[in-house]
């Protein structure tokens, strides 16, 4: 079991909002923090956490954080340390996090996470270092040429893969255009209102940029003696056929792509859900590479259905996926209130300002701890 003892942590009721398109939320000045007791420990969930139960399957459980939902809530490292083995940052390793006006890279935000990451025992996932959005475009405008911009983002590649130390990442996210029929998205079918997509302005085509991503993260893995393994995810995989093969057929097609991925955010109400899933990871799975859900929520107004609907995701990944190929699943988020969905939404396994854990919990809980043979 992991070991449960934290150092005294700061608490308040600040949501902090994240995902793809979604900014960290600033930090409020009238929050009052009250330190939390030093002898206040966390609910006993028995004698395993949800984590060694899905490793004991080969899955590595993780979830997402953002600086200010971990900075503020005391409850966010007390359930990483007891719960999961790894996490991913919601925003603070994007480019517009790192990279600064002026080209130079700031790791120190993301420096201090990662060193909340080690005091919770919990490994690091890499996120992202290709994407359609939060680019540092005060920069990367200032540039002269297609080449200048290329070798700002091969600069930046290879600074991210030297700095950090993580099990995988997601070297390009989101690159396929919805309803495209697998089409790459461009510069034309990305939303203005919503994204600057530099990127797409600079390279030939988006498929050249993705085929450079995937170079640079390959090579700079070679030269730093690292091995992570590299993903390329997409959202909507279960509901858009066109996009899924889009990144299937480019994943088999590039020896650089180790992993591929499903965000899997979805909502209860899209019709034959289940069957939708199970077939996106068969056809994961069909590509030879690392599976992961990489995003995991589930958009509900009836929580115990949606717990019906997390235990038959495990199920499927545990059916479909090979052991071999079992990349890991991660929540995106922790508790309701601060999922960037809405806590309206009721997207997550913890719910309200004391953590409470809901029916999703309890059926993933019981499901592993019964595959496992342990249900004694």
């Amino acid at each position: 079991m992991k070991n449960t003892s934290l150092p005294i942590l700061f608490c308040a009721c600040l949501m902090a909002a994240f995902s793809c398109g979604k900014d960290e939320p600033q930090s409020r000045p009238d929050v009052v923090i009250p330190t939390k007791p030093e002898n206040e420990t966390p609910e006993n969930t028995g004698d395993y956490s949800l984590g060694e139960l899905a490793a004991m399957q080969g899955i590595k459980l993780g979830a997402a954080f953002t600086y200010w939902e971990y900075r503020l809530n005391a409850q966010v490292p007390q359930i990483l340390t007891r719960e999961f083995d790894a996490v991913t940052f919601g925003n603070e390793m994007k480019h517009d996090a790192i990279v600064k006006a002026n080209g130079t890279m700031d790791f120190s935000t993301a420096d201090e996470m990662v060193r909340w990451t080690k005091d919770c025992g919990v490994e690091l996932f890499g996120h992202v270092l290709g994407w359609h959005s939060q680019q540092q475009t005060d920069y990367l405008n200032t540039l002269k040429d297609d080449a200048a911009v290329d070798e700002a983002f091969k600069n930046y590649v290879y600074g991210m893969m030297e700095h950090f130390d993580v099990y995988a990442w997601d070297v390009v996210n989101e690159t396929f255009a919805d309803g495209g029929n697998g089409a790459f998205r461009t510069v034309y079918t990305t939303q203005p209102a919503n994204h600057v997509y530099v990127w797409g302005s600079h390279y030939p085509s988006t498929k050249d940029w993705v085929d450079k991503a995937f170079q640079y993260a390959a090579d700079a893995c070679k030269k730093y003696g690292k091995t992570p393994v590299l993903y390329i995810n997409d959202y909507n995989l279960e509901t858009d056929p066109g996009k899924r093969n889009g990144l299937c057929d480019y994943a088999k097609n590039n020896p650089n792509v180790t992993g591929v991925a499903t965000q899997m955010h979805i909502d209860m109400a899209i019709p034959d859900l289940k069957n939708k899933i199970s077939e996106t990871l068969k056809a994961l799975v069909a590509t030879g590479k690392m599976v992961r859900i990489a995003e995991l929520d589930i958009k509900t107004q009836d929580i115990n259905a949606q717990a019906d609907m997390f235990r038959y995701i495990f199920e499927q990944y545990i059916a479909i996926v090979p052991a071999a190929q079992r990349g890991g699943i991660t929540f995106w988020g922790i508790n309701d209130k601060d999922s960037w969905v809405g806590e309206e939404n009721h997207p997550l396994l913890w719910m309200d300002s004391v953590y409470n854990k809901k029916p999703a919990y309890d059926e993933i809980y019981n499901f592993l701890l019964e595959l496992n043979g342990l249900n004694s």
